[in-house]
């Protein structure tokens, strides 16, 4: 299959997600990767473009999800939304992110 890119493997992928010189529009791939772990590594940047934090809440991984609760540039929307998730681990961890952010 000539003119096709080289298939990467998840390792590569997973150290390009923690790369801090891969910014912006370069994460957004990585943010649908079919790994969990390399989303997870973009949902846990600080620099996490808001646009795949919000893809990234709809994932059905919890480690994303979690990484994605984490995250302080994630909008209240997504963690609004994730209060009401049928994890309880996902849910509870919404609920406490929302009571913190109104101390």
């Amino acid at each position: 299959m000539m003119g096709l890119p080289s298939a990467r493997s998840t390792s590569e992928d997973e150290a390009r997600a923690a790369d801090p010189a891969v910014v912006g529009v370069e994460l957004m791939p990585l943010a649908v990767h079919r790994s969990a772990t390399v989303r997870t590594a973009v949902a846990a940047r600080a620099d996490c473009p808001v646009s795949a934090l919000i893809s990234l809440g709809h994932d059905h991984d919890l480690g994303v999800l979690e990484a994605v609760l984490r995250n302080m540039r994630t909008p209240s929307s997504v963690v609004r939304a994730l209060a009401d998730h049928r994890n309880a681990k996902i849910s509870d961890l919404a609920v406490q992110r929302l009571r913190n952010s109104y101390r």
